[in-house]
């Protein structure tokens, strides 16, 4: 009788089994929301496409592993990337590899006309100083001063200002309509 109870006791599932199912559907609906949008915001700072995905997945693992902990996900992995992708700039590390990468599921063929797109957008801000690059960054993410100041740990006036230069080193950039001068 004691072994039937205990047979039926761990085939029913426990309360943590379900919160661990509810924690990897959260966490499932997180990823797959937030990182085509993560590799894309690297990009936008200066990293190679390769880069990007390849911080952009570390940074959603650590999330992961880390997700009962992390109070404002989207938050954290924009900043833990963005550090990271610094880390390996100043590094000046490249990973050389002898032969291409298998294709990425980051860049399905229907999402590759907006990459195409988003391109004439990293061009102009690989023309900015490292700064004014980062913060353009975060403001085309949706952040504001206030915030990526937060993130970045610097004051809210000094991202403000790298914010209208980075505008004004880019609208010397894009093309003028006729007339508009």
């Amino acid at each position: 009788m004691p072994e039937r109870n205990r047979a039926r006791s761990s085939a029913a599932p426990t309360s943590d089994t379900s919160s661990d199912y509810s924690r990897n559907d959260e966490f499932s609906q997180f990823y797959y929301s937030t990182v085509r949008d993560l590799t894309g915001f690297l990009i936008m700072q200066g990293a190679r496409l390769a880069d990007a995905a390849d911080i952009a997945q570390d940074t959603l693992c650590s999330a992961y592993r880390l997700w009962s902990a992390i109070n404002n996900p989207r938050a954290w992995s924009y900043r833990t990337a963005s550090r990271a992708l610094l880390r390996r700039l100043v590094s000046g590390r490249e990973d050389l590899v002898g032969e291409l990468p298998e294709p990425s599921p980051l860049l399905r063929a229907t999402a590759i006309d907006g990459w195409e797109q988003q391109q004439d957008i990293v061009v102009l801000l690989d023309r900015l100083p490292p700064r004014q690059r980062q913060v353009m960054a975060w403001t085309l993410y949706g952040y504001t001063p206030k915030e990526i100041a937060d993130e970045l740990g610097i004051r809210p006036e000094a991202v403000r200002a790298n914010l209208m230069k980075a505008r004004r080193a880019l609208a010397q950039h894009l093309p003028r309509e006729e007339g508009s001068r």
